[in-house]
């Protein structure tokens, strides 16, 4: 996967989740909870692809973080692993 198409999906997640996530004022509905259960699907197959941390930039490392950190598809140390190697702080 090129750094252009890596940071491209994450881009693409963060507006989804964005738009469709987060601070929802309605009723959850069943087809919102089908919905939520797929994005976390798609999050932690993206998350888990080898070398994405290195690739993307510190910006959009940091969309994954927001959005594991209200949307919960992987353990909080494992993102703050994956946040140090892109930022080379460890």
């Amino acid at each position: 996967m090129t750094t252009k198409e890596a940071n491209s999906k994450v881009s693409k997640l963060f507006n989804e989740w964005q738009r469709d996530f987060r601070g929802q004022n309605d009723k959850p509905t069943d087809e919102y909870y089908r919905d939520l259960e797929d994005f976390k699907k798609r999050c932690k197959h993206l998350h888990d692809v080898v070398g994405l941390y290195e690739v993307i930039s510190d910006k959009n490392a940091l969309k994954m973080a927001s959005i594991c950190s209200s949307i919960r598809f992987t353990q909080p140390f494992e993102m703050l692993m994956q946040l140090q190697k892109t930022t080379k702080t460890f």
